[in-house]
């Protein structure tokens, strides 16, 4: 719910250079770090809200001169789906309603709410920082890669005073609806109403400018960073994908997930249990990508988190080739770059729940992907990963519904369906093998 208003906030001010904040865990402050990173084998942007502020890295200390006004008073939005059917976008994940009769989802505030603004005076701090020495060994320790780009918060749009949002819906009749990865089927007649309290001064939107170190002077460019960046490098290329081309791609990289299979047995649960815990804090996952990579480069790595820490002991200890490591840096990578709470619910899935799983995605490259008639409860209507299995046995013609509504511009659905479909399958070859 939170993502979806703040993603209405967002599309109500119209601003390109605006990105909205999808979880209520990332809380920033203006002059707060980002790191914008693109995976090498997906086009897919990533934001990683830094633990670091500009000032940090200045020799010089300042402090930055920023506005505060409201920007929006008394701000109210409610969005309402009603019958319909087929495959729709929401909430940066899937949404799909398929209906015998009536289904109404309400999404929205229980009473307005102002939105605020405070918004860095850039030519006053493009002044102040001109020429202005970087202190090295901050710089080095946000361990930025070739491709990475620093960008720092340069505005944050906020609620002045505490909101809450719910989400009704109301059934009449046989229903199905999944909105976001929740799935619930219902017959006759119910109302669900679902509703929290949004605290004060909670971050919906912000907006970044890049800067370049370089020399150890640091440089502020001129425009602010926009998501069309993003869009621009690769959305006509992905416009017209098909399950054809998925499955192309897919044969390309399953190779290199094949030695996953020569993980040592004692092994595996262990480094199963420790990715499963990584996986749920996403800033702890990036940086186990990162260290992964940072190997693959042969560079000296010492990961300050104790959790990835364990995770490459028990890499090492393993003693696995070269091939094996790639193939984990593979899966992980793949892990990182599926949004919101995908990755979490797939490594802490039941090995049988995995294994129909990957059956689904060993069907979609036959082109025979088909949801089999009994199915673990994960999987079934209402179950938490039916997501998964619905988007795995997606046709050509729903793969075109979809990305005609989808509303994530640097994750299309051709990509999303791929990472899952890697995921999957690198999973299922690190699972413990049955003994005889």
């Amino acid at each position: 719910m939170f993502a979806a208003e703040a993603k209405a906030i967002t599309r109500n001010f119209g601003a390109k250079e605006l990105i909205h904040n999808d979880t209520l865990n990332h809380k920033m402050d203006l002059l707060t770090l980002v790191k914008i990173s693109e995976k090498k084998l997906w086009p897919v942007k990533k934001y990683q809200i830094l633990f670091c502020t500009l000032p940090n890295l200045m020799e010089e200390e300042f402090s930055p001169d920023y506005t505060e006004e409201i920007l929006m008073e008394k701000f109210m939005t409610t969005a309402q789906t009603s019958g319909g059917g087929g495959v729709g976008g929401g909430d940066g994940g899937l949404c799909k309603v398929e209906v015998t009769v009536n289904v109404d989802v309400v999404d929205g505030q229980a009473q307005p709410v102002d939105i605020m603004t405070r918004k860095v005076n850039l030519e006053t701090m493009r002044k102040r920082l001109k020429d202005s020495t970087v202190k090295k060994d901050q710089v080095d320790e946000l361990k930025l890669r070739e491709k990475d780009k620093l960008a720092f918060v340069n505005q944050i749009i906020y609620n002045s005073a505490p909101v809450e949002l719910s989400r009704t819906r109301a059934k009449d009749g046989c229903a199905s609806v999944g909105y976001k990865m929740m799935n619930l089927s219902a017959k006759g007649q119910r109302k669900e109403k679902t509703s929290f309290t949004v605290p004060e001064k909670s971050t919906f939107a912000y907006s970044l400018v890049e800067i370049k170190i370089q020399d150890e002077k640091l440089r502020i460019l001129c425009e602010p960073w926009t998501r069309c960046k993003v869009e621009r490098l690769f959305c006509d290329a992905m416009s017209s994908g098909t399950i054809r081309e998925v499955t192309e791609e897919l044969e390309m990289k399953e190779a290199l997930l094949q030695p996953l299979e020569d993980l040592p047995e004692p092994n595996r649960p262990d480094l199963l249990k420790t990715l499963s815990e990584l996986v749920e804090d996403g800033d702890a996952l990036s940086l186990l990508e990162q260290t992964l990579d940072q190997c693959s480069n042969e560079t000296s790595v010492h990961p300050r988190s104790h959790a990835v820490s364990s995770f490459m002991d028990l890499l090492d200890v393993s003693n696995i080739s070269t091939a094996v490591k790639d193939a984990v840096h593979l899966l992980v990578s793949a892990l990182d770059a599926l949004p919101g709470e995908m990755s979490p619910l797939l490594t802490s899935c039941s090995p049988d729940t995995l294994r129909v799983l990957s059956q689904l995605v060993d069907g979609l490259k036959d082109g025979q992907a088909k949801l089999p008639e009994s199915l673990p409860a994960p999987l079934q209507e209402g179950g938490d990963l039916r997501w998964a299995a619905e988007l795995i046995c997606l046709n050509d013609k729903k793969l075109k519904e979809l990305s005609d509504v989808w509303d994530r511009p640097e994750l299309p659905p051709e990509v999303l369906l791929e990472l899952l479909c890697l995921a999957v399958q690198g999973l299922s070859l690190m699972q413990p093998r049955t003994k005889p």
